[in-house]
């Protein structure tokens, strides 16, 4: 009896907090959705044409080029790069004989829309899994984030986000039952597309249960077709890394992250980028990992690992923070992680208020940083602010639980 009164009383010290949080009603995130319209108006007015479908045309050159037997990485659409392995044009050519000539880039559009609007609703569903979250404010957070990243994510029309997508869902039977088949299915296509799709193998390594062997294996698949690529097409493969080389280093698009900062600014200043930006970026994601590993073992013990919505929430911000080119289709993924980590965290009653707090800093950063390979500075510190103070909850939470397991 006294057991199940202590039980009793441990719940009601806790349900009160738990409801902190309050679901925004309805009319309140449409209006916020009218407002966030206005803000991006507002925004990106000047710029909108500079990403309008940018990536779309690119697939669509290298697409057609190679399949009218020239090479698809040459630099007709400088300053854009294709910079995909020759195993994406095997994929994508298979595709477009599904598709009926003529519409295969209205079709992509359609899906890449779904795609993106999808994600969050996913995210929020079976990821979070807080009742403070529903599908619309998970949208609306997710489509208006700090300078509406998602929004410029959707409107590149990039097959990353399509490839999250797939990934997301596909971890829906790993996250509900352990059964990552699908998943580890949705990595090897992402994987051979972009190699720093294998980050997302954390999910099931850190949120699942004895998926070393497995993990292991998708990645030493993805691995051995990039060999493949490059040892049995060698012509197609060297001209994959040459755009690779003129879109990053030549043009210093170093993207959004930690590394891509420090090496925009060592170039900047020496004309080169040293061993320093892939050091430091080489060790913060190997501090993030073995520290996310060491956490997972005090929530273990604790009783708090099933169903905690702020560590996948960690977890999906280490998929892109260890990312070392983080782009807008990446960060937009750890910002709605970031978002919610925020308002757990800080026990923010109402989510909408802190959204706004969030976001108004960003309407300044355009007009101090004239680079916009830097307009991603505060998106990329709004996210390691949110692992570092998720991180320390999570880890102090779990301190004072197996304190008082060892008193009692």
């Amino acid at each position: 009896m006294g057991d199940r009164a202590s039980a009793g009383a441990t719940c009601s010290i806790r349900r009160p907090a738990a409801g902190l949080i309050e679901k925004p009603k309805t009319i309140y995130v449409l209006l916020a959705f009218v407002a966030a319209a206005a803000g991006f108006t507002w925004l990106h007015k000047r710029d909108f044409s500079l990403w309008w479908l940018e990536d779309l045309p690119v697939y669509a050159h290298a697409l057609r080029e190679w399949l009218a037997g020239r090479s698809p990485y040459n630099a007709e659409l400088s300053p854009l790069y294709f910079l995909y392995p020759p195993a994406f044009l095997y994929v994508a050519g298979w595709l477009s004989y599904l598709v009926p000539t003529g519409i295969g880039a209205y079709v992509y559009v359609g899906v890449n829309i779904v795609a993106v609007c999808a994600i969050p609703v996913v995210m929020a569903r079976y990821f979070f899994r807080l009742p403070w979250m529903g599908p619309l404010l998970a949208l609306l957070v997710f489509l208006a984030e700090p300078r509406f990243t998602a929004m410029l994510a959707l409107c590149g029309m990039n097959v990353a986000s399509l490839l999250y997508c797939i990934a997301f869902v596909a971890a829906i039977p790993g996250l509900k039952r352990n059964r990552w088949e699908l998943f580890y299915g949705a990595v090897f296509l992402a994987g051979i597309t972009k190699i720093t799709f294998l980050a997302l193998l954390l999910l099931p390594l850190l949120i699942g249960k004895r998926q070393w062997m497995r993990s292991i294996l998708c990645g030493a698949a993805v691995v051995g077709t990039n060999l493949a690529e490059k040892i049995f097409l060698p012509d197609l493969y060297k001209g994959y890394q040459w755009s690779l080389v003129q879109a990053i280093l030549v043009q210093r698009h170093y993207g959004y992250g930690v590394f891509g900062v420090l090496a925009f600014y060592e170039d900047k200043w020496h004309h080169v980028v040293g061993k320093g930006p892939y050091a430091v970026a080489g060790a913060m994601a190997l501090a993030i990992v073995v520290g996310l590993f060491l956490l997972r073992r005090r929530l273990e013990l604790r009783g708090t690992f099933e169903g905690n919505g702020v560590w996948v929430a960690l977890v999906l911000m280490a998929v892109v923070l260890v990312n070392p080119r983080e782009m807008q289709y990446d960060v937009d993924i750890a910002l709605l992680g970031a978002f919610v980590v925020f308002v757990v965290a800080l026990k923010v009653r109402w989510p909408l208020a802190w959204m706004v707090v969030w976001f108004l800093p960003c309407l300044v950063v355009p007009r101090v940083i004239n680079s916009p390979i830097l307009y991603g500075v505060y998106e990329t510190v709004l996210v390691l602010t949110a692992f570092g103070l998720g991180y320390w909850r999570l880890w102090r939470g779990t301190a004072e639980g197996l304190a008082d397991s060892l008193q009692g």
